[in-house]
């Protein structure tokens, strides 16, 4: 989460309710939130912030994050926000409203603080199974594994994107019956065509994951690799520094 001011989450949150229908769109400068004028061709679908206002926050060296709104959910980064935050780098704060929740703020980005592994909130995209492997490889093996941008609900149209990032990188696949090492990431089956889950084994019979609409958490791994385990990938050996 980023850390901002109670005012600028303030103006942040009214500017969305404010352009509703319209998606909101503007910058965190510093402690203070400056709204842009939306100019997509569909505002009511899509934001879009002028590239020269982009390019003067950079250089003002005061940038910290990029803000949009989702009038009607989901409370969730799109599979295009996850794709456009990747490439510009800057965290993106998105608003998500909602008749029932209210406004709901939530950042995302690999320029955050990594949270904590267990007690994470589910939020598809930002804190789910694959986000808590790619953060304990980052922060326990200082290794970026691959993010593919997703929407949810991936694994219902045969995409298969926890196996296919892992195979990006150097990783090997194991078979079900192959004994565990700590660092192995067991890839699950459960409800769906294709892998849809995984974790980190910890040791000990022992696995860290994180279920949908769940809380992240350490499970016996015994249930799991009996119901749902497919196979295990493990990293073949530390990359070169520039491939990073």
């Amino acid at each position: 989460m980023l850390d901002i001011s109670p005012q600028c989450r303030d103006d942040l949150i009214a500017h969305a309710r404010a352009e509703a229908p319209r998606e909101s769109c503007g910058l965190v400068l510093g402690d203070d939130y400056a709204p842009c004028r939306n100019v997509a061709d569909d505002p009511v679908r899509s934001f879009q912030i002028d590239a020269a206002t982009i390019l003067l926050a950079r250089q003002s060296g005061r940038l910290r994050a990029v803000i949009h709104s989702h009038p009607d959910g989901p409370a969730c980064p799109t599979r295009t926000d996850m794709a456009y935050q990747a490439e510009g780098e800057i965290p993106w704060g998105i608003v998500a409203l909602s008749p029932v929740h209210g406004a709901e703020l939530f950042f995302f980005g690999d320029g955050l603080p990594i949270a904590p592994y267990e007690g994470r909130v589910f939020r598809h995209g930002v804190a789910d199974c694959y986000a808590l492997v790619r953060d304990w490889y980052r922060r326990e093996k200082a290794l970026t594994l691959p993010l593919t941008p997703r929407d949810p609900g991936w694994w219902d149209i045969g995409q298969n994107v926890i196996e296919d990032n892992l195979g990006e990188f150097e990783f090997d696949a194991l078979g079900p019956e192959a004994e565990l090492e700590v660092g192995d990431v067991p890839l699950f089956q459960v409800a769906a065509r294709v892998i849809n889950h995984t974790g980190i084994y910890l040791g000990h019979g022992l696995i860290l994951h994180h279920l949908g609409n769940r809380l992240s958490r350490v499970d016996v791994l015994g249930p799991w690799r009996q119901k749902f385990h497919r196979k295990t990938m493990r990293l073949r050996s530390m990359v070169e520094p520039g491939f990073l």
